[in-house]
């Protein structure tokens, strides 16, 4: 795929949806707003929160990467055709990618629960309940299971199981009846069976998106798109439907085609950043590299905000306060990743992936 959607792009479009992501958790509520006097710098309360909503989108950017990345090493798993192959990727894409939030996660209890910082009285009426929470929330699955959490934030580790559960069932149904027909199912199904819009906090609400990326992987879209010849005519036409996209953003009915802000609006933003914005080498270099911290920074950035509240919204500049929330949250990002390494757990957790490899190499 030299010119498809390489790992260098992949790495920035993460690194775009952290800072959309910390900017929409700092002003998607009023309130907080006005409770620390932030400088608008001539906007208004409505046009910040406004703008901070529009920020939504990096959770159906941070799906689309996942669905393009897994359909990628699905689709090289396959091609040996074992006969275990689909539990062999299913076990080793779970325990790659929830291995990464249990080590936080863990740490975010200890801390928390050690200094008194949450009452987990509330999470259960005996003690087996509550801890039957905390398990689960460290395990990612709170969300499925309706449990407490200790951050909010966390819900998306439930969808990401999720996600991973369901691709090579998404694959083979694009397989027998087409891409068109899995994103009409899955357009359709909610509005047939009466259920609607799930919640911005729910995996079906960006289902949709992840499809997209496994469609643009499995049909080598970006590539395609990088080879049209008519140049401008792309040019013109991207950048004129991305703006169409944010001026109606607001406009269209979430709970009625909440398929617009959550799939077709993120989908044209990652096609023009693609192809134009990071083609601009300092701009892609610089959300490469927090690309690589993505996980820690979306891990904790919402402790930041919260914990230390009073000091970085002292800063006051609307613009300055996502900034230094990013700085502190990498820089926690990089005294996390320390942890790993001192305490053996990037050892621990190569050495289970080997032993799952081993376990299904065997039952061949």
């Amino acid at each position: 795929m030299t010119n498809g959607l390489k790992k260098e792009d992949s790495a920035a479009l993460k690194g775009l949806a952290v800072l959309l992501l910390i900017f929409h958790h700092c002003y998607r509520l009023a309130d907080r707003i006005e409770r620390y006097q932030v400088d608008l710098c001539g906007l208004t309360t409505e046009q910040l929160v406004a703008i901070a909503e529009c920020c939504k989108i990096c959770v159906a950017i941070f799906a689309f990467v996942s669905g393009y990345g897994l359909m990628y090493g699905y689709s090289a798993k396959m091609k040996n055709k074992e006969k275990y192959a689909v539990s062999e990727w299913i076990s080793g894409h779970l325990l790659s990618t929830m291995s990464g939030f249990w080590f936080t996660a863990a740490v975010s209890y200890l801390i928390y629960f050690g200094l008194g910082l949450k009452d987990p009285s509330k999470w259960g009426e005996t003690f087996y309940e509550r801890g039957f929470a905390v398990f689960a929330d460290i395990l990612g699955i709170s969300r499925l299971l309706e449990t407490e959490s200790l951050n909010g934030a966390w819900w998306y580790m439930s969808a990401a199981f999720v996600f991973i559960i369901l691709l090579p069932l998404l694959d083979g149904t694009i397989e027998k009846f087409g891409g068109i027909f899995c994103i009409a199912v899955i357009f359709l199904l909610p509005r047939i069976l009466g259920i609607g819009f799930q919640g911005g906090s729910k995996p079906y609400s960006f289902l949709l998106i992840f499809v997209a990326g496994m469609l643009c992987c499995k049909y080598n879209f970006f590539q395609k798109l990088h080879e049209y010849r008519r140049k401008k005519l792309k040019f013109i036409c991207l950048s004129a439907l991305l703006c169409a996209g944010f001026f109606l953003y607001h406009k269209i009915d979430l709970k009625i085609f909440w398929e617009f802000r959550y799939a077709l609006v993120p989908f044209l933003l990652i096609l023009f950043c693609v192809e134009y914005l990071f083609r601009i080498t300092p701009v892609s270099l610089f959300l490469q590299y927090l690309g690589k911290h993505s996980m820690n920074i979306w891990l904790v950035h919402t402790f930041v905000r919260d914990s230390l509240g009073k000091y970085v919204f002292a800063l006051k500049k609307f613009w300055l306060i996502p900034v230094a929330v990013l700085v502190i949250s990498l820089g926690i990002s990089y005294c996390l990743d320390f942890l790993k390494k001192i305490t053996g757990y990037q050892k621990l957790i190569r050495l289970l992936k080997k032993k799952v490899t081993e376990h299904y190499a065997v039952r061949e």
